[in-house]
C-alpha cells in the first residue's frame, strides 16, 4: 500500500472530530477538485480528507497527485492519498481509509456527488445529541446539473431512530446471504408514514469510528454501503435518520453509474457465453 500525505499544514486539526474518507477508482479522480471545494465550505472543521484510491499505477496516479498538490496550494486542508496497486471494490477502499482514521467520527462520501454546505455540522450535532453510532439522511436525485441542492432544514423531533428503522427494514427478519440479489434489498427502509422524505443515501454517512472493531464493509457490489448500514441496524446499534436532503446523487452523470452499467454488461455477456456453451 502506498500512503501519500499532502496538506497545507503538517499538523492535524485538533479542533475537529471528523475525518472524511472517499473511496476512489481512476474514473473518479476528475471529481476530486470539486469535492474538496465543497468540503472547505463546511462549517464543521475537518481534520483531514483520506482519498482511498485503488488500481494505482505511477502512470495513472500522476494527474491525481498534481491535482492534490494544486488543491493544497489553494485550500488550507489536509489531504492524504492512501493508494494500492490492487484493483479493489468500493468496500475494500472504504475499509482501508477507515483504518487510518483517528477522530471520533468518520464521514464517508463519494467524490462524484454534491453535498449541502452545512451537512457535516448537522450530522455531528445529531450524532452528539443522540449518541448515534450511524447517522443517515435523505438525498436529492438530480436529473441534470441544473437541479440545485438547497440547504434543507429539519427538526430534531422529526428524527427517526433504531426501533422505527428496524421495524421498517426487517419486518420479516433478515437473510443476509441473499442480499444483493434484487434491487433495493440492501436498503434501509423508512416507515411509510413517518416523514415526507422516503429515501436514504447509504454511501453518504457519518459513523462512529470505534464501530470498525465490530463492523466492516463487505465485497458486495453494488450495495456494499447499504449492507453495511443494515449490519449496524441489525445489531440494534444507535442509528439515526435525518429527514433532510443533505446531498445530491447524479445517476446519469456519476462515474459510479458508468461502472454499474459496465458491471451489468459484463454479467449479461457472461450469462450469454454460458448459455451458448450449453446449447453447443
Amino acid at each position: 500500500m502506498l500512503s501519500l500525505r499532502v496538506g497545507g499544514d503538517s499538523k492535524m486539526r485538533t479542533d475537529s472530530i471528523v475525518t472524511v474518507v472517499v473511496p476512489l477508482v481512476p474514473a473518479h479522480d476528475r471529481f476530486v477538485p470539486q469535492l474538496i471545494a465543497q468540503l472547505v465550505q463546511q462549517r464543521e472543521p475537518i481534520e483531514r480528507v483520506i482519498l482511498a484510491r485503488s488500481s494505482a499505477r505511477s502512470r495513472n496516479m500522476e494527474p491525481l497527485m498534481k491535482s492534490v498538490s494544486a488543491l493544497r496550494a489553494k485550500h488550507d486542508i489536509q489531504i492524504e492519498v492512501s493508494a494500492t496497486r490492487r484493483q479493489q471494490l468500493a468496500g475494500q477502499n472504504r475499509n482501508r481509509g477507515w483504518d487510518q482514521v483517528g477522530t471520533t467520527f468518520t464521514a464517508f462520501l463519494d467524490a462524484d456527488d454534491e453535498y449541502s454546505e452545512n451537512r457535516l455540522a448537522h450530522l455531528v450535532e445529531v450524532a452528539q445529541s443522540e449518541a448515534s453510532d450511524l447517522v443517515l439522511h435523505d438525498f436529492l436525485l438530480k436529473d441534470s446539473d441544473s437541479d440545485s441542492l438547497l440547504d434543507d432544514t429539519f427538526c430534531l423531533g422529526d428524527l427517526l431512530r433504531t426501533p422505527e428503522l428496524f421495524d421498517a427494514t426487517f419486518p420479516d427478519g433478515r437473510n443476509r446471504s441473499r442480499e444483493g440479489k434484487q434491487p433495493g434489498d440492501t436498503n434501509i427502509n423508512i416507515p411509510p408514514n413517518a416523514t415526507k422524505h422516503q429515501t436514504v443515501h447509504h454511501g453518504h454517512v457519518l459513523v462512529r469510528t470505534s464501530l470498525r472493531q465490530y463492523f466492516r464493509y463487505g465485497n458486495l457490489y453494488p450495495g456494499e454501503d447499504g449492507q453495511f448500514c443494515r449490519d449496524v441496524l441489525w445489531a440494534k446499534r444507535q442509528v439515526t435518520y435525518v429527514p433532510a436532503k443533505l446531498s445530491a446523487y447524479r445517476p446519469g452523470l456519476s462515474a459510479e453509474a458508468s461502472a454499474s452499467v459496465a458491471l451489468r454488461t459484463r454479467r449479461k455477456l457472461t450469462r450469454f457465453a454460458e448459455f451458448s456453451r450449453v446449447r453447443a
